[in-house]
């Protein structure tokens, strides 16, 4: 008797027919030669938690809108899975040069849709061009400027107002989202949105959401599938939405909904555009959808009217019109503004199309043609295409029923300017190339308001590389005046470890909690004109304002502090640099051109003794304080200075405070011989002169003053006072008098003296925390305390701890960012970092650290220098400065200057470094004997050749020292990227794929050696396969890398990936076959290959003792045992996943991705097990494939601890916790029931409603913990909003899904909560610590 079964032969499964006798002796024959008998061993319940660290940088559109005020001048950038509301700031520094300084700084994210945005469109009144504020750049002489328009009165401001435009996104969730930003009684930004559903979907590859669509006078919206199907929306006007949404000065989001009726339409064919048309004049109430559709291998032109007084139940289908064949796959669909006309961009051609109301529209014809060649070769076999337009919005729109303007981009950068007439013959009446933007293009390209009647302002993100913004004039040449970061696509990883410490700071070292160990770097970019060697740098970004500035001998002695005082006389600025023994005055001239001066003799300020502080006031004056002196001048001809000397006592502390509605006052302490003083007076002027007043007594201090800081509270001067000690006292200010101590707060020991202070501001979140004050204080052994400023009804305060965070090794100085009121700025160990609360003050909401990277705009791989020391310039800098603005910084490192604009974003984000290749990088690795990066690209050469383009691809490896900063004209070379191969290493068509050290030993002596493999393309001489490549490498005179090749081997087929194993042995994946061969030290000559077959090609390896760990494309995980002459198959993971990437773990834990976008655990269990199967612990689901894993040591974005991370090639960075099973449980409940409350999910999936609270581990794909969604969870409630949800009566249309009741469901959380938190009650906010918890307990 026999059956048919699947047997595994070779490491493959095969079937085949068997006598059942056969089968049990084999069986029989695998338990004998098991050491034990087999017992299945159940696998741990373990989690996984997931949290997004890098946001991906692809930008899918740019949409100018107001949809925050009406005043504000925005633009809406539409991320995968996210919106940024950015506004268009700049232009007033110099009036020279307007646009030299345009930024768009981040106003408000928003990313908690919990899917991707598949379109978006703007609802509402049409933008109107604001007046100009921008002076003329390009105009010529002053005569042939326009006038000036008449002044107008600025718009009134009101919180709580709807904009005159709405948001309205579509989700792949099946969800359409309507939101608007608005401003609140304190100022802050919030979105209200509201949800509707779209339809269910009809098939899989329906995809509704995919084209969407909106009335030119926001009256209808269309939402259209793939193909076959059209949703029809009537819409509400804006003045009906503001009545109902703006109730007496609050706004209701329950009756925020846009849409007013509802129709689906069926459509025959593939969607390819669709776009509603301009009606014609005098038909206003006339609804026209055109949809481009192509069924048969036809396209057709499809239309749809209605009359919008009668509803969608009017909506007419009128007949079908067939395009031209060399018309059939239209590239973009461009609505004109007069006559419904429209345009189709194709290839080749623009077809500007009329009159189609009346019968069959008729086309006339501009060929665009490709007269320019394309900017970036890469290795597209055809020529580039037209990817987006935009119309500009400096043209009236009285002008616009007799002409249309837009711009069209192509994906390789050029843009053409087009003028279409109506009444002209032909109606394309200008098409020229306005130029190149130097970027490569997608969808995201916008024309924004700048004001201006003759010149735009063009913003394009890039596609696999940056993109910017460009100012164009006419006839002018398009100026950069801002770039938009892009790192994608982002591949293969590899991690640098930092240099380690001295021996006598190891100890010290590792007590930092914001001091990164490892460094993180990619592969990012496509082409010779992005791309690079990304080093992956999270953190806040401060871009340099022009060349650095040597000082020269200008910054000897030794630096103690600085200062950045304004000089309006000629729009540069003093630097007022305090040495040991005296102090240097420095101007800083307007232009970058004008080298700095220093100014030996000054009549007023005092330059022969040391300076303790220095301000400007809001009067413009100017004020040093010295040990011994108080100077004080004016920056307005006619009053005079101020100056006074004391005799017998010194100056030693001393700081400012601009008092609201008042004048500055400054407070300073005073040693005498017979101790401390503290003294506070304030500035004024008096007859045309500076003076200044001493308020009150002197008020005696018990210890040595260390830092002193003073702020305006409640209407009240409070002052800080640090002394060595190691207290720090708050002092009152007695109704304007004298300083009375209120309260000491102590260190934790003596040791711990404050040697700098600073207050700052708790976000505003809610009235009761819209005062929440925290003084933060610098210490000398490298740590920061923040303290709460507590002040009762009886208006006595005290100082409580906050948080202890270790920065570094030595003292940090700490002071308080000019421009944000809720963030400080911190410098320790000669690095720069920001420090800011969000949220409800707590103990245990943790600060928002991040590292400060200064970024050069000319030169992408700039290497942070170390800072000596720096300052920030005041918020008082009047505007018409060239390149100092409010809040900027002047960096001393050595002896170079160093000035920056800090990034105003709320958030920590991605600084990425780029260390830009002449090609494609493909593969890189990091060689620590020679301390190294390995870089594997290739370069492409092309020339168009018809309709397609003669492309070379050349392979290439260089090695690059990781603080390299090419490219630079001044460089030396071993900062020049420089290919080690020669022409003969390489055959023709062959392509390296890899490399990596090698040291094989013979016991007594290692070699060094580098390994590269290849795969050639097939041809008709030979059959597709490889190389290994034997390299050594050796270092010359100048620093560089040279390869010698010492033995190449060539394989049957293409090799994947390569391992080392034990002393001389290589394994590798050559073609389906896993490879195992040992290097004979003896000999110099390899033995004879094992070989082990797949069903599919590697696509990694990886040892872990004597186990192999190999991912497959197409077959998923196996684990093979490495034996003397074979590899054995040990186990496999249960499903075939595609395209896998793995991490090994401890524990017996394997972390594996795929192309399914799928995060999985595999469990290798103690023993052999009969299925020889890799049990699955648990699955996460991403949005996107993770496609590189690795483990860093105290990454910069957390704290102490190690940290698995995945990248992706959109340019998302993942990171990666493994949970506990009580820790699991924990957090499963808490996002069970966070994905049910509105305000951190407003996007849910309908699924969310089936799932039960009680978390089960029954299912793996039950057991992802999304960190994103607890984070927001965190940062809106928290402890507070976990007591809500906890009390919250059941919703009886759920009760399948929860407890019976209230009580049930607290007492079960509480039993969970303390296995993790052992004292643990409702309400206790321990429970928002998740955080700390998950990474303290982490498996």
């Amino acid at each position: 008797m026999s059956v048919q079964t699947r047997v595994m032969v070779d490491g493959r499964w095969t079937t085949r027919n068997l006598d059942i006798h056969e089968i049990l002796a084999r069986n029989r024959e695998e338990r004998q030669d098991m050491p034990e008998a087999s017992v299945v061993v159940k696998p741990p319940v373990v989690g996984l938690w997931t949290r997004t660290v890098v946001r991906s940088p692809v930008i899918k559109a740019i949409v100018p809108a107001r949809v925050r005020h009406r005043s504000k001048n925005d633009v809406v950038f539409v991320y995968e899975d996210r919106i940024i509301i950015k506004e268009i700031l700049g232009g007033e520094r110099i009036e020279q040069d307007p646009f030299s300084d345009i930024s768009l700084d981040d106003v408000i994210v928003k990313s908690d849709f919990d899917s991707s945005i598949q379109a978006a469109k703007i609802l509402g009144l049409k933008r109107k061009s604001k007046a100009s504020r921008f002076p003329g750049k390009y105009w010529g002489a002053a005569n042939d400027r326009p006038p000036s328009p008449p002044e107008t009165k600025p718009e009134p401001f009101h919180e709580n107002e709807v904009p005159p435009q709405i948001l309205v996104l579509s989700l792949t969730s099946r969800m359409l989202v309507f939101l608007f930003a608005y401003h609140d009684t304190f100022g802050a930004v919030h979105f209200l949105s509201n949800t509707w559903p779209l339809p269910a979907q009809m098939s899989t590859v329906e995809e509704l959401g995919v084209h969407l669509a909106v009335d030119p006078r926001s009256r209808a919206m269309a939402v259209g599938a793939c193909e076959n199907r059209v949703v029809l929306y009537a819409l509400k006007g804006m003045d009906e939405i503001r009545q109902e949404v703006q109730i007496a000065g609050q706004l209701n989001k329950n009756q925020f909904m846009p849409i007013r009726e509802e129709r689906h339409t069926e459509v025959d064919g593939i969607i390819l555009k669709m776009e509603f048309l301009h009606p014609t004049e005098g038909e206003d109430y006339r609804v026209i959808l055109l949809l481009v559709v192509a069924k048969d291998q036809k396209t057709r032109l499809v239309r749809f009217e209605w009359d919008c007084r009668s509803g969608l139940r009017s909506v007419e289908k009128k007949p079908a019109q067939v395009l031209p064949h060399a018309e059939q796959f239209p590239l973009l669909l461009i609505p004109l503004t007069y006559e419904s006309s429209f345009a189709l961009v194709c290839e080749d051609q623009l077809v500007v199309y009329k009159g189609i109301l009346t019968g069959s529209a008729v086309g006339q014809r501009c060929q665009l043609g490709h007269a320019e060649p394309p900017e970036e070769a890469g290795g597209s076999k055809i020529l580039p295409i037209w990817t987006q337009w935009a119309r500009p919005m400096r043209i009236e729109e009285r002008s616009r029923p007799i002409m249309d303007n837009i711009y069209l981009c192509r994906e390789d950068g050029v843009v053409r300017y087009i003028d279409i007439r109506k009444d002209a013959n032909p109606m394309i009446s200008s098409n020229y190339n306005a130029g190149v933007l130097q970027a490569n293009l997608g969808s995201a390209f916008a024309v924004l308001d700048l004001g201006d009647e003759s010149n735009d302002l063009l913003v394009a993100a890039g596609e696999m590389g940056d993109g910017g913004m460009w100012y164009f004039a006419p006839r002018q040449t398009l100026d950069l005046v801002g770039s938009i970061r892009n790192w994608t696509p982002l591949e293969s990883m590899v991690t640098v470890a930092t240099p380690p410490p001295p021996s006598n700071e190891v100890s010290m070292r590792e007590t930092s909690t914001f001091e990164s160990t490892t460094r993180l770097f990619a592969c990012s970019g496509q082409g010779s004109r992005y791309g690079a060697v990304t080093e992956i740098r999270v953190g806040t970004e401060a871009v340099k304002l022009g060349p650095d500035i040597d000082l020269g001998e200008l910054a000897h002695n030794g630096v103690v502090n600085m200062w950045a005082l304004p000089d309006r006389s000629n729009a540069g600025i003093y630097l007022m640099v305090a040495h040991p023994t005296d102090t240097e005055l420095i101007l800083l001239p307007s232009s970058s051109d004008e080298d700095p001066r220093a100014i030996s003799e000054h009549e007023v300020f005092d330059l022969d003794v040391k300076s303790i502080a220095a301000g400007s006031t809001a009067e413009g004056f100017l004020i040093q304080v010295t040990e011994t002196s108080i100077n004080a001048i004016a920056q307005e001809h006619g009053i005079l200075p101020f100056s006074s000397k004391f005799d017998g006592t010194i100056i030693t502390n001393a700081c400012f405070l601009t008092i609201p509605a008042r004048t500055t006052a400054l407070l300073f302490v005073m040693r005498r011989e017979d101790g401390f003083y503290l003294h506070h007076g304030h500035f004024g002027l008096q007859d045309g002169q500076i003076a200044f007043e001493l308020l009150g007594e002197s008020t005696p201090l018990q210890s040595e003053v260390s830092a002193v800081a003073m702020d305006w509270i409640d209407g009240q001067v409070v002052a800080f006072i640090g002394t060595l000690a190691g207290t720090v006292q708050n002092y009152i200010d007695d109704s304007g008098s004298s300083f009375v101590p209120d309260h000491v707060y102590y260190f934790n020991n003596e040791s711990s003296i404050c040697d700098s202070l600073a207050t700052i501001k708790f976000e505003q979140t809610d009235d009761e925390c819209s005062d929440s004050h925290l003084l933060v204080c610098g210490l000398r052994d490298g740590t920061v305390q923040s303290l709460f400023f507590n002040r009762d009804k009886s208006r006595h305060s005290g100082l409580g701890l906050c948080e202890e965070l270790h920065i570094g090794t030595t003292s940090v100085m700490v002071i308080s960012d000019a421009t944000r009121e809720s963030r400080a700025l911190l410098v320790c160990g000669q690095a720069l970092y920001t420090l800011k609360y969000s949220g409800i003050p707590s103990t245990t909401n943790p600060a928002v650290v991040t590292k400060v990277w200064l970024t050069d705009p000319g030169l992408s791989g700039f290497q942070q220098r170390p800072l000596d020391c720096f300052t920030q310039a005041s918020a008082r800098i009047p505007h018409g400065y060239s390149q100092y603005g409010a809040g900027s910084l002047f960096c001393l490192s050595g002896s170079i200057l160093l000035l920056a604009d800090l990034s105003s974003s709320p958030e920590p984000a991605m600084v990425p470094r780029h260390l830009r290749v002449n090609g494609t990088p493909t593969s890189i690795t990091y060689s620590g004997a020679l301390d190294r990066i390995m870089l594997i690209y290739t370069t492409t050469t092309s020339q168009p050749h018809g309709r397609l383009r003669k492309a070379a691809a050349q392979p290439a490896i260089s090695f690059i020292r990781p603080d390299a900063e090419f490219p630079r004209s001044n460089s030396n070379d071993q900062d020049k990227l420089k290919n080690v191969l020669s022409a003969a290493d390489m055959d023709p068509e062959e392509y390296i794929i890899g490399g990596m050290d090698w040291f094989p030993t013979d016991g007594i002596k290692s070699y060094h050696m580098i390994v590269v493999w290849t795969r050639n393309e097939p041809s008709a001489n030979r059959k597709i396969g490889g190389r290994l490549l034997l390299f050594t490498p050796s270092m010359n005179n100048a620093g560089e890398v040279e390869l010698t090749l010492k033995r190449s081997m060539a394989r049957e087929g293409p090799l994947s990936s390569v391992i080392a194993y034990s002393d001389s042995s290589l394994i590798y994946g050559c073609g389906d076959d896993l490879v195992l061969q040992t290097l004979d030290m003896s000999t110099r000559k390899f033995g004879s290959a094992f070989k082990a077959s797949l069903r599919s090609p590697v696509s990694q390896l990886s040892v872990q003792e004597t186990d192999l760990h190999v991912s497959t494309l197409s077959s998923g995980h196996h684990i093979f045992r490495i034996e003397k002459d074979r590899l054995v198959p040990k186990f496999a993971g249960a499903s075939a996943r595609a395209g896998t990437r793995h991490l090994c773990r401890p524990e017996s834990l394997v972390i594996t991705s795929d192309l399914e976008c799928r995060i999985a655990g595999l469990w290798q269990p103690p023993q052999p097990q009969l299925d020889r199967t890799a049990p699955t612990m648990f699955e996460a689901v991403l949005p996107r494939s993770v496609t590189s894993l690795c483990q860093i040591e105290r990454p910069v974005w957390q704290n102490k601890f190690p940290a698995v991370i995945g990248s992706c090639d959109d340019g998302t960075i993942y990171e990666l916790i493994v949970l506990k099973e009580h820790i699991w449980k924990l957090l499963a409940f808490i996002q069970n029931m966070v994905m049910r409350e509105p305000s951190i999910c407003p996007c849910p999936h309908p699924i969310v409603f089936e799932r039960h609270l009680e978390p089960s581990s029954t299912k793996y794909q039950d057991m992802h913990i999304d960190g994103d969604i607890l984070a927001r969870f965190i940062e809106r409630g928290g402890a507070s909003l976990l007591a809500e949800m906890l009390h919250r009566s059941p919703d009886p249309r759920k009760k399948y899904a929860d407890y019976a009741t209230a009580d049930d469901r607290s007492q079960r959380f509480q039993a969970i909560a303390r296995a993790v938190f052992p004292d643990y009650t409702i309400g206790c906010s321990d429970i928002s610590d998740i955080r700390k918890a998950t990474l303290d307990q982490e498996m």
